[in-house]
Formats: structure tokens, sequence, C-alpha cells
């Protein structure tokens, strides 16, 4: 009887335990780490290193004229078109403050493509960009790069 009730009072700080080891992901924070203070830090600079790759939102601004009225959520559903070479200043493509940005998109809802470019890329090369069908529809048809593969 004893026992259960035990398991019941320091179930949940176990369950909060192990949550927080496993959402380390696939890092070697323990082969990383000098001592359980550097540990922590680590740990808490992966979190927002994780968050920053997470959101982009910001201004973006040109030196030619561009267009783009273009969105998603999570490469599920694309809608809009856009085309724009300039600059970006947010969080955004992993890093806060002002950086290059290239978007070339088009979205139909349930099928959509896009190219993006964060920092130092070169529109005319493909692998300097994230490429990538999305929505439902781009997961089966060509191009064949996969949402999830890169932060869209």
């Amino acid at each position: 009887m004893r026992v259960w009730e035990t398991v019941r009072r320091i179930g949940p700080w176990l369950a909060l335990a192990g949550g927080l080891w496993g959402a380390q992901g696939c890092t070697s924070l323990m082969a990383r780490a000098k001592n359980p203070a550097h540990g922590v830090l680590l740990y808490v600079v992966d979190r927002v290193e994780d968050g920053l790759e997470m959101i982009d939102g910001g201004l973006t601004f040109s030196k030619k004229p561009g267009f783009a009225l273009y969105g998603h959520f999570a490469s599920l559903t694309p809608i809009g078109v856009g085309h724009f070479d300039g600059y970006f200043l947010g969080v955004g493509g992993g890093q806060l403050g002002l950086t290059r940005h290239y978007l070339s998109g088009v979205g139909l809802g349930v099928w959509g493509y896009e190219e993006i470019g964060w920092g130092d890329y070169d529109v005319e090369d493909l692998a300097t960009l994230q490429s990538q069908g999305v929505g439902p529809l781009g997961i089966v048809l060509p191009p064949y790069q996969r949402p999830g593969s890169v932060p869209s």
C-alpha cells in the first residue's frame, strides 16, 4: 500500500524529469557539459536555438520592388504567391537581427512549392536554398524534398 502512495506522490515529478531529459533531442548534453550547472545552461541555450528555428516574424525590405502574399502553417496549408529578394529584420531562419532573405513560392491550399534562402545564398544555385514541396499533395508530388526537412 505504501509503495503505491509513494509512486503517486513522486510519479508526476519523475515524469516531468523524464520529459525534460527527453526534450534534449539528439544532443549529447552530458558529453558536452563540464558540470551540472553548465549542463543546465547548455540545455537552456539549446532550447532558445530551437525556438528561434520554429518561428519567423519581422519586417522585410529590399532595394528592388517585390511582391509576396504567401503564408502557410507548419508547411501544411500553403496559400498565396510571392517573390522577394532583400533583407529581413526580426526572428527568422534561426537568426535574430538583420539578415539577407529570399522567398519564391506558390501555394494552392493543398499543394505548394517554395524556395527560401537565409543569410548566405545564391538564387542561381538551388543547393544554397531550402526548396521543397509543401501541403498534403506536396508530400507525394515532385519535387520530392519533404516539409520538415528544413524549417519553412
